[in-house]
């Protein structure tokens, strides 16, 4: 029988526990390595009997059950075979595996070898630019990352029109798009964002060139100031913008040298972090720092919304294909290997919902409720002591935010006057409110709330 990708490390485990050589194992790590292929790492007993022939049945064992998923190397502690320094690489980088008891042996672990997705994959705390401590004593401003797992839920949008409600309400919102691939959030409020005229540049150069000139290049020149009275209205604070870049026949070159998968090195957490550093540092301080991050298991979106951020709105309408991606969102969200109550604190948005006068709208929205609730539960919320689900929230995170669909937010939002005309101005003015209000207010009042903060008008 050929095994596949997916089986291979249980059918590990199962080999070794039916294996007459399980009696003398102490730890066992099992090593899958880039094409997928197992190794392993065994810690036996001190009483091992010297017999060669226990380990050449197992891996004749292994050989059987694996196929030509067993790579064929076994290193055995205490022997030739395994060097020092093979011991301390595996021995800092395992983990425990899912099924491992503290009581029992052996003890098992597991090391991935992977090529990519790292920030996926792995399972322990982020690393934001600063504390969340110095954040509460509104030292440093909350980044806060808007994350969808599919396009076209209005991610982007969200971003813009929270933003646009705390900047209304007073809060000094920087708003960052990290969609280097697919940049967008600059042409909601610019017409010159995207075309000849453009001449800011955003965060991929920042990538690309603090490398090279290092102190000497700023991104201070490139984060746009937004002033419209129309947008913030008369007693709201100015928004700031970083764009991704403008789109020119230079942005392909640029973005091919971007390391996202660490091949080169691992600066890129590093550098995005002194990018909001310097960020901070504009204009006296600001309240919160957004960051539009690309949709789907992208090494970039991976970062921005479970390294850098302070806490996370993840945004998805009610289908399988969302619910499939999310499920393994807010579990990495979690933090599963994390001290118990450190999971990233997230807002869910049910995106393009039925509006309430459709029939069937509200057991979509049930259904939704239902789903999430699920999968918070199974993947999110701890157990205390008592075995019990631990939700210290005021309102639990599968409670979501529900932004209907709106047929006149779709296609192409511009907030700006693209004339002088009375009927310009009404459109601007009737998409600001819808933007300001509502479920978007909700959404702003729910970020306000996670960090200690008023949504009251100055």
């Amino acid at each position: 029988m050929i095994i596949s990708f997916a089986q291979t490390l249980l059918a590990t485990k199962e080999c070794i526990e039916s294996s007459s050589t399980k009696q003398y194992l102490d730890s066992v790590t099992i090593i899958r390595d880039v094409h997928g292929q197992i190794s392993l790492f065994i810690e036996p007993h001190k009483d091992v009997p010297n017999d060669k022939e226990i380990w050449t049945d197992l891996q004749n064992q292994l050989s059987s059950k694996l196929g030509a998923y067993y790579s064929g190397n076994t290193w055995i502690s205490g022997t030739q075979n395994a060097s020092e320094l093979l011991i301390t690489l595996i021995q800092e980088e395992r983990i425990s595996a899912t099924w491992n008891q503290e009581n029992t042996q052996p003890h098992w672990y597991i090391l991935e070898r992977r090529i990519a997705k790292e920030v996926w994959t792995a399972a322990g705390t982020g690393n934001p630019p600063w504390p969340v401590e110095a954040v509460d004593r509104g030292e440093k401003p909350a980044v806060v990352s808007f994350f969808s797992y599919k396009g076209g839920v209005g991610r982007t949008t969200a971003l813009a029109a929270t933003a646009l409600t705390l900047a209304r309400y007073g809060h000094r919102v920087a708003m960052i798009d990290m969609d280097l691939e697919a940049p967008g959030l600059a042409t909601l409020f610019s017409p010159e964002s995207d075309g000849p005229q453009a001449t800011k540049l955003g965060v991929l150069d920042y990538l690309l060139e603090k490398p090279i000139h290092d102190s000497s290049w700023s991104v201070r020149p490139h984060v746009q100031t937004i002033t419209d009275q129309t947008l913030l209205g008369d007693a709201g604070e100015p928004l700031r913008l970083l764009p991704a870049g403008v789109v020119d026949e230079d942005y392909l070159e640029k973005l091919a040298r971007i390391d996202f998968q660490h091949i080169v090195d691992k600066q890129l957490d590093e550098r995005l972090c002194e990018m909001l550093n310097e960020i901070a540092q504009i204009g006296g301080s600001f309240d919160f720092i957004f960051l539009d991050a690309r949709a789907g298991f992208h090494d970039l979106g991976g970062v921005a919304v479970a390294n850098l951020a302070h806490a996370a709105v993840v945004i998805g309408n009610h289908s399988r294909q969302t619910w499939a991606g999310l499920t393994h969102v807010i579990w990495r969200l979690a933090r599963p290997l994390a001290k118990q109550d450190e999971e990233l604190p997230v807002i869910l948005v049910q995106a393009m919902a039925a509006p309430q006068s459709r029939p069937g709208a509200n057991l979509e929205r049930q259904a939704f409720r239902e789903k999430a609730e699920d999968i918070f539960y199974n993947n999110y919320y701890t157990l205390s002591e008592a075995g019990m689900v631990n939700v210290s929230h005021e309102t639990p995170p599968h409670i979501p935010v529900v932004v209907e669909w709106s047929e006149l937010l779709q296609g192409d939002i511009v907030l700006f006057a693209r004339d002088e005309t009375p009927e310009e101005a009404a459109r601007l003015a009737w998409l600001v409110s819808s933007l300001t209000t509502g479920s978007y207010e909700e959404l702003a009042e729910r970020i306000c709330h996670l960090f200690g903060k008023k949504l009251i008008r100055k």
